[in-house]
């Protein structure tokens, strides 16, 4: 009668008692994990259970530990247009006049602009966060204006076909889409931020930053280089400066419009000098949903800005050290049904209790995961969105043990074969 093979001796379990073996697949692996990672963060989307942890680590680090490093408030110039309004004929598709349409005042942005070419060195540079879609009568000075000014940029969008819809008049321009998610069929959510859409359109933040630093970004495969620094095109925006700053502890310059026009010159050149003016729709319709609440356009925009001039999404090799280390120990685990902290659970508990087996299931990987989320914004400032991983690497592991079972049964039934067959051999 033959013996039947000692549960050692299977493939499975002689690849999972080399030590070396495993921990070289678990390197293998944590690399396809890096690459996955990157990818999925390029993406805009991101698993609704996400943002929560998101809000919640952004919200503890700079709201409510405040290590945050605020912008200088003499950096910038906040200016609202929301109620500078004046009205222009509205054309159908065939150019045929169908009413009135409200638009922002290109006499005052004209002014504005006009103003600032006494002196074009005097501000640091000019946002307009205005789109100039419907003719106007004062189109052809505006554009005169713009023509004169110096590091001066105006936003423009994609239509809802995904190509570019540019301005009537001819000024420079950057593309200042925010790419929202979909909570439910009524409510979208802004998370990531892109410097670079639609592979080749770049963002009005980054057009200032090249033009401010005089440096062109160079875009890769996962990551862009600029300024030294390679960075993910795709993150998770931080807002060093949200509404709270603005509007009710008064640390950055806001003004209306019509005040600032109604100002004498001197004072305006005071108001601008070494400053980013930043001007927009701050009150009506520019208003976006965000991890710290609703925010206006313009300000999202600064905010990119900032956190692009700053490196937030800047990519180091302390952080790829991170991850990989994370990645290789969990790829381990997954891969030897043990680790560290489930030896060190048995040496107090038997293996059928309630904690082994929550630490054995799903919400081990959960808990991992958002563990190195944590650690990842605060050592890092890069919020990981990593919750599908977690889902990811709790089902290598449960294949894994399936496959081993589906092993286990079927050596058990040819060694029931085996003996049935020797015993009516006598």
């Amino acid at each position: 009668m033959s013996k039947p093979r000692k549960k050692t001796d299977r493939l499975i379990f002689r690849m999972q008692n080399n030590s070396i073996l495993m921990w070289a697949i678990s390197i293998v692996h944590s690399f396809v994990m890096i690459i996955g990672l990157m990818y999925y963060m390029s993406l805009v989307y991101v698993m609704p259970d996400e943002i929560l942890l998101i809000e919640t680590l952004s919200m503890v680090k700079n709201a409510l530990l405040g290590v945050e490093d605020k912008p200088s408030k003499d950096r910038f110039l906040f200016v609202n247009c929301s109620w500078e309004k004046d009205l222009t004929v509205k054309k159908d598709s065939n150019d045929f006049v169908i009413g009135n349409v409200d638009i922002t005042n290109r006499k005052s942005i004209t002014k504005f602009v006009n103003q600032l070419n006494q002196n074009p060195d005097n501000h640091e540079y000019l946002l307009v966060d205005v789109r100039f879609y419907d003719e106007s009568e004062d189109d052809s000075l505006m554009q005169a204006a713009f023509a004169q000014s110096k590091n001066t940029i105006v936003s423009y969008h994609k239509g809802a076909d995904g190509k570019p819809h540019y301005p009537v008049v001819d000024v420079p321009i950057g593309l200042s889409d925010l790419q929202v998610q979909e909570l439910n069929h009524e409510e979208t959510v802004l998370l990531k931020y892109h410097i670079i859409q639609a592979d080749s359109l770049k963002s009005t933040p980054l057009l200032i930053a090249e033009r401010m630093y005089g440096e062109t970004i160079e875009k890769g495969w996962l990551f862009n280089k600029f300024r030294g620094n390679y960075m993910l095109d795709s993150y998770i925006l931080d807002y060093p400066i949200r509404p709270y700053d603005i509007f009710v502890k008064n640390d950055y310059m806001y003004i209306q419009m019509h005040e600032l026009l109604n100002m004498p010159p001197f004072l305006i050149e005071d108001y601008t000098k070494d400053r980013i003016i930043v001007m927009g729709d701050f009150e009506d319709h520019d208003i976006h949903k965000t991890i710290y609440g609703f925010m206006p356009g313009p300000l999202i925009l600064t905010n990119a800005f900032i956190t692009l001039e700053r490196g937030y999404n800047k990519i180091t090799i302390g952080f790829f050290i991170f991850i990989f280390i994370c990645f290789t120990y969990i790829s381990h685990k997954a891969l030897t049904f043990r680790d560290p902290v489930t030896k060190f659970m048995e040496k107090f508990f038997n293996s059928d209790h309630f904690l082994m087996e929550i630490l054995q299931d799903s919400l081990f990987y959960l808990v991992f995961f958002g563990l190195m989320s944590v650690i990842s914004y605060f050592l890092f400032n890069i919020h990981l969105t990593v919750l599908i991983l977690s889902f990811y690497m709790y089902g290598v592991e449960q294949g894994l043990l399936y496959y081993k079972g589906y092993i286990e049964e079927k050596s058990k039934g040819k060694s029931k074969i085996t003996e049935k067959e020797t015993e009516g051999v006598k």
